[in-house]
């Protein structure tokens, strides 16, 4: 297929120029998230995701150039969306009441898109790209894990200055997410309650032998 037109170049780089090309590159990725979990990566043709999306193949090709490069941008709206739904503020009294809530709010905006979560990890183990995304998506929610531990630190709620919060962040992030592949992904029976309690019931501790 020959490269694509100064205007599709630009497209791709700064995005549409007008509120019809924003329409338009909606109505892609939402067409090929759709296609995508219902199809499963491998399977998902472009011509799929035109079909669904009611456009021209040239219309896709203004915004992107691969399957990959669409699946990469549905991957990180879905991050975008989730970080969105977690930030949304709750009102707290404690710190246990804290921990709690960022559990119960990644537990909630995990399992709407566990489709698409489960899609990324199963093509982040055989293509270098995808596992890239798979990391840097990864990445997102680690460092958005330390900021919140950093925030306790600086308030005084943990108190112990050797505290390796990149690390903890880490490990803390890796059991939450986890726990919620198996959940949502792999349909591990788990009873919600008990799940949130016991979570949070892991991260307090942890962080308390930091304090």
């Amino acid at each position: 297929m020959p490269g694509p037109t100064e205007v599709q170049q630009a497209r791709r780089d700064n995005g549409p120029l007008t509120d019809r090309g924003a329409t338009r590159k909606r109505a892609l990725l939402d067409a090929a998230r759709r296609v995508f979990e219902r199809k499963g990566f491998i399977e998902t043709r472009v011509t799929d995701v035109v079909k669904e999306a009611q456009v021209s193949h040239g219309t896709f090709y203004t915004y992107f150039d691969t399957k990959e490069a669409i699946f990469s941008a549905v991957a990180h709206d879905m991050v975008d969306a989730m970080l969105a739904s977690m930030s949304t503020p709750i009102p707290t009294t404690g710190f246990d009441e804290r921990i709690h809530d960022l559990v119960r709010r990644f537990v909630q905006a995990y399992r709407p898109h566990a489709k698409m979560i489960g899609l990324i990890e199963q093509v982040g183990t055989f293509s270098p790209e995808m596992r890239e995304l798979r990391l840097d998506i990864r990445d997102t929610f680690v460092r958005r894990t330390k900021r919140g531990i950093q925030r306790l630190r600086a308030g005084g709620v943990l108190t112990d200055p050797d505290m390796d919060v990149e690390y903890i962040a880490e490990v803390l992030g890796a059991m939450l997410e986890y726990t919620c592949y198996l959940w949502f992904c792999l349909d591990k029976d788990f009873d919600e309650d008990r799940l949130v309690d016991t979570l949070a019931l892991v991260w307090r501790k942890t962080l308390r032998a930091a304090r």
